[in-house]
């Protein structure tokens, strides 16, 4: 059945049509009852009765013609209202636009009016379409979690980064009821800033530390609360929380504060040394004693290479961070180790310790004033931190995609808990060790920052007694 048949308005037809044929037949009678007492004739007999039969018969179809004369044009109007009403279940623009092109009926200026209208919500429904589509989009390209809350304290709305990090999987099950902003977070603060929110009807935020159900780990946040308001009345109906996560924020900063504070104690240390012993010196100067003079200026030397070697250290690690550029060549690695390796007797013989070259890997590309570094502070802390009459031994290895350059000792060994922050800056395992020994504190952090600016890596393997590997890949 056509939807001219089914949405044809037979109410208003029947009512229309009743009230037509009730109406002449009514007058009918009235007409002939004055005639009768006018005229003065008979209103019983046959003749009146076969004129109200014939006058009943033709009332009706008169009047189902009349009322389908009327109804016929509205019928054009309620389909288009339908089809406006709900477009997909009763047809598009197209049967719209037919019915624009039939003939003007008595309901032609509403239909104008009706078609003003479907063009006016035809363009604002595209334009409501392209803003969910970028509102969407927007929503899901954002790393902050994002909700809103109704004022009754239940979640209206949410992105997939906030049901991440915060909603069980139990919690967001679809077609579920409204779920509490209590059950999702426990914390009386959070509760306390939403309620503050509603309240005051003012933006609120505050940092704070919650446990993070995506790695089930706590991470800083930087919560946002403001609220939403009608457009008309400025209404409060809800707020908006932007859970912005700061957590690699507070790294750096704690990593920077960590940073300027083992800076100043690596400096303070030799330069206290310097002017006690510049002190000393001027003192004994002063009264003439001079026997001790040559020994205090070494340990003033001694500590002024150890401010170089920082200072230096430090200004190669920041240029390392800031990506200075790699000055690339072919290098021969058992050529560039031996040479280093010879360089380095002397500090290997001190304490009687062998070391062994072997080179199983070809030729490559890379910066040979980088690689010579990354061997050397390798070797260097080995040879300080290996026993007496030690073992170590520089491993040159080849896969098919990268060379490997490995430094394997027979020393004490790492403990467990210190293998993850080995190559951080300053980081020591044994400070007073460290301090009997020498070293800047940053030769592993500037080998983890070459073997990145290689596109590379450097990891260690350590057992406590039983020596240490460390492990450097270049890519081929």
């Amino acid at each position: 059945m056509s939807l001219r048949g089914v949405f044809f308005p037979w109410r208003l037809f029947w009512n229309f049509f009743v009230t037509l044929v009730v109406l002449l037949n009514v007058m009918a009678l009235l007409a002939l009852a004055i005639a009768s007492y006018v005229i003065d004739f008979s209103f019983y007999t046959t003749e009146p009765l076969i004129v109200l039969g014939l006058f009943f018969v033709l009332s009706l179809i008169g009047a189902f013609w009349f009322s389908y004369r009327f109804s016929k044009p509205l019928q054009r109007v309620i389909l288009k209202a339908l089809r406006m009403a709900n477009k997909k279940q009763f047809g598009g623009d197209l049967e719209i636009d037919e019915i624009l092109f039939e003939e003007p009926g008595e309901y032609f200026e509403l239909e104008v009016a009706l078609d003003k209208i479907r063009k006016k919500m035809k363009k604002r429904r595209l334009q409501l379409a392209h803003e969910r589509e970028e509102f969407q989009a927007l929503i899901g390209t954002l790393g902050d979690g994002i909700v809103t809350v109704t004022p009754d304290l239940k979640l209206r709305f949410m992105n997939a980064k906030f049901a991440a990090q915060f909603l069980g999987r139990e919690m967001v099950a679809p077609g579920g009821d409204a779920i509490a902003l209590s059950n999702v977070f426990r914390e009386p603060e959070i509760l306390e800033l939403f309620t503050k929110t509603f309240a005051t009807g003012e933006m609120h935020s505050k940092r704070l530390k919650l446990l993070s159900k995506m790695d089930h780990s706590f991470r800083f946040y930087s919560l946002t609360v403001s609220p939403l308001r009608e457009e008309r009345d400025r209404a409060m109906y809800g707020v908006l929380a932007l859970f912005h996560d700061i957590t690699d924020l507070k790294l750096a900063e704690q990593i920077r504060m960590e940073f300027v504070e083992n800076a100043s104690h690596e400096l303070r240390t030799p330069l206290t040394s310097v002017k006690g012993f510049v002190e000393t010196i001027k003192e004994d100067i002063g009264a003439g004693r001079t026997e001790q003079v040559p020994h205090f200026l070494g340990i003033v030397s001694k500590n002024v290479d150890r401010l170089n070697d920082l200072v230096n250290d430090m200004l190669t690690l920041s240029a390392l961070e800031n990506g200075s550029g790699l000055k690339k060549e072919i290098i021969f690695p058992e050529e560039l180790s031996q040479d280093l390796i010879e360089r380095m007797a002397s500090l290997a013989s001190e304490k009687q310790v062998v070391i062994h070259l072997r080179t199983e890997a070809q030729a490559f590309s890379a910066d040979p004033g980088k690689v010579e570094q990354v061997l050397q502070n390798l070797l260097g802390n080995a040879i300080k931190y290996v026993q007496s009459k030690g073992r170590i031994e520089v491993r040159w290895e080849e896969t098919l995609d990268a060379v490997l350059l490995k430094v394997i000792d027979n020393g004490p060994g790492i403990g467990e808990s210190h293998l993850s922050r080995l190559f951080e800056r300053f980081y020591r395992i044994d400070k007073s060790r460290t301090r009997d020994v020498g070293g800047t504190g940053l030769g592993l952090a500037i080998v983890k920052h070459i073997m990145q600016n290689h596109g590379g890596s450097v990891a260690v393997k350590s057992e406590l007694g039983r020596g240490s590997e460390f492990v450097c890949i270049f890519p081929k």
